[in-house]
């Protein structure tokens, strides 16, 4: 440690609250086409905007012009608001949510689709003339999300297939609730796509189907792989020859599969030793893709144990295997239209790196080529603080069996050291989802806390992704108690580790995370000394009145066991809703909130602050105005850090 002797938590820091709200951005999605990467970069500078950037070799340069922004609202969460063929782009508008085609040489956009403002579209494939006789003009498949009825549950979505001379939209597949990842076979003639309805979600028993195609019609439907409830289908991809491949959790962890289309056999690819390998995660937003066919012998994946992705080369004349040994480890979209023969692009991180777009060559060589990172900003190696993948027992709660695993990041920082036998305090860190995960890759956020002298533990609690379907399902009928329990339990054994001050223990989460810190708060106060909840639920039942359509039925089975009675739901209900035992509270809340929140509406946040008054409990609220499901806007990221910053210091820093 460095020379100057300070407490923990009041170390100064290069890591501005500037630095963490207005830098950089974010990446959205990825695509390639004629050689050159695309990505939209969401920048908080521009109010968040989606900006698509070309890049050729190392050089990007923006080719959306500035009044558009590239981002759609599909299932309310988005992803992949943009494809790349042929050179041109389709991407969806985030005012009108229709589809555009932008000529990135020219700069010229054409509106495709000019329909009601209820409407709205992704577009997820694009095939023309080119590609085979049964085509015939340019198509585009597209998922349609109707609005124009109030209720969320009256919200209808649709496959469609999009005619962009004509404008003619013609439908694909109707009838479920949901639609994802819809692709043209090579050669055009086949369609495969995603599908589901309540009350399963895409991680819990999505299907894949394939159809014939031949301009407009698609005809020959069948069922592929997936069993609602049972089996979760995700990510149907073309192999080159026109083998579909996917990814399905049939045997406990989502592997990989191959189709033969003609007469319908499916086999796992038998990766020897990645037997209980994760190859996918949630589909939260659209645009997964965690594998890419190169050739008709090849393909390049990922796969996580652990909270840690590795990438393989797959041989796939006899399912063998090599690890490429690339330092990317989190955060991981490949762009599913390879550049070559041997080379993807991909965007990812690392424990030492942020999100950054990559390529990947496998050919001779393996090389690694990074062209643009998230953040411009170096991060010292004297600051990074690397994390540590631990797994602890459950020592509370009513489940006690078996372990829950987390990732712990110590204070770190070149420049300064503690007064000798103290302890830091903890930052507890609860993703959302809930079946969601938190990786290791480099993460400003828990670096901005660990160089200030905090410590940081993200808890991948029971129901969190990547750890199999059986851990995933451990939540169901538990939400609210098990992850709230784990958080605890993991507290409990850092404490026992004399790794932080039992003292000065925070917990912070966004939407089911920010659940966990009510519920933790009313379940464990002699365990936390202050909260901070971002957008987070207070009522599950008025959640699950208020709430979009596409978690509209989520919080069910993670509430309530099958067959439960209306009298023992309103129980529950009552039990699992932190604003009324608010009154259990000690320590001090804080929460963020945006006043347009559709997944997590504010009169959650402000239901819960009332209650907490009414009890004479303290709390504050902070709503960023314009700001949805998270914050975008840079003043309001800014505001967000200095308000947290501040509650921490206060709650456990006592200043």
């Amino acid at each position: 440690m460095g020379g100057i002797t300070a407490p923990f938590g009041q170390w100064q820091s290069p890591i501005s609250p500037t630095l963490l709200g207005a830098s950089g951005v974010q990446f959205e999605s990825i695509a390639t086409s004629n050689g050159k990467i695309y990505v939209i970069e969401a920048r908080p500078k521009e109010q968040g905007r989606g900006c698509i950037v070309e890049y050729s070799g190392q050089d990007g340069r923006d080719i959306l012009p500035a009044k558009y922004n590239a981002s759609n609202k599909i299932h309310e969460y988005g992803g992949a608001s943009m494809i790349a063929y042929n050179g041109q782009i389709i991407f969806t508008d985030s005012e009108t949510q229709d589809l555009h085609k932008l000529d990135p040489a020219t700069g010229e956009i054409e509106r495709i689709t000019n329909t009601d403002a209820t409407l709205r579209y992704v577009c997820t494939a694009a095939i023309n003339a080119s590609a085979g006789s049964n085509v015939g003009p340019e198509w585009l498949l597209a998922i349609e999300e109707d609005h124009s009825k109030p209720l969320p549950s009256q919200v209808q979505n649709r496959l469609v297939a999009v005619n962009v001379q004509s404008k003619e939209i013609v439908n694909v597949a109707s009838g479920d609730d949901f639609y994802s990842a819809a692709q043209f076979s090579p050669d055009g003639s086949r369609v495969c796509w995603n599908q589901w309805s309540h009350p399963d979600m895409p991680w819990t028993g999505a299907r894949v189907y394939l159809a014939k195609w031949n301009n407009g019609q698609v005809t020959d439907v069948k069922l592929v792989a997936g069993v609602p409830e049972k089996e979760s289908v995700s990510q149907p991809r073309w192999g080159v020859d026109n083998t579909l491949y996917f990814t399905s959790d049939r045997t406990g962890t989502w592997q990989l599969y191959r189709t033969n289309v003609e007469t319908l056999e499916t086999k796992r690819l038998a990766l020897n030793g990645l037997e209980d390998a994760e190859f996918s995660q949630p589909d939260w937003r659209l645009g997964n893709c965690t594998y890419a066919p190169l050739t008709v012998t090849s393909m390049i994946a990922s796969y996580n144990k652990n909270t840690r992705w590795t990438f393989i080369l797959i041989d796939l004349t006899n399912d063998t295997w090599r690890d490429l040994n690339v330092p990317v480890t989190d955060t991981i979209i490949i762009a599913d239209t390879p550049l070559s023969d041997s080379k993807v692009a991909l965007l990812g991180s690392s424990e030492t790196s942020f999100s950054t777009l990559f390529t990947l060559d496998t050919a001779e060589t393996v090389q690694l080529n990074a062209i643009k990172a998230a953040s411009d900003f170096v991060m010292p190696a004297s600051l990074i603080s690397h994390p540590e993948h631990i797994s602890f027992p459950r020592v509370h709660g009513t489940n006690q069996e078996g372990e829950s695993h987390a990732i712990y990041y110590p204070p770190q920082n070149g420049d300064y050291q503690a007064p000798a036998g103290t302890l830091p305090p903890l930052i507890v860190c609860v993703h959302g989802g809930p079946t969601s995960m938190t990786g290791s890759g480099l993460n400003v956020t828990d670096q901005y806390w660990t160089s200030r002298g905090y410590a940081v533990v993200w808890v991948n609690y029971g129901g969190s992704s990547g750890y199999g379907r059986a851990y995933r399902d451990s939540l169901n009928g538990q939400w609210g108690l098990l992850d709230t329990a784990d958080a605890a339990s993991c507290v409990s054994y850092l404490n026992s580790t004399g790794k932080v001050d039992k003292n000065g223990v925070g917990i912070r989460g966004g939407s089911a995370g920010g659940y966990i810190v009510l519920q933790a708060l009313c379940d464990y106060p002699d365990i936390f000394s202050g909260g901070a909840s971002l957008y987070g639920i207070g009522n599950v039942r008025t959640l699950c009145d208020d709430t979009h359509k596409f978690e509209s039925q989520y919080a069910f089975a993670l509430l309530f066991e099958p067959g439960t009675s209306e009298a023992e739901k309103n129980r529950i209900f009552l039990e699992r809703s932190p604003c009324y035992k608010a009154d259990k509270i000690t320590a001090p809340l804080l929460f963020l909130q945006g006043d347009e929140d559709r997944v997590v509406p504010l009169n959650q946040a402000e239901e819960m602050v009332g209650m907490m008054k009414k009890a004479g409990r303290e709390s504050k609220l902070v709503v960023f105005k314009g700001e949805g499901h998270g914050f975008r806007r840079a003043e309001n990221r800014i505001s967000a850090v200095e308000e947290e910053e501040a509650w921490w210091k206060k709650a456990l820093l006592k200043l």
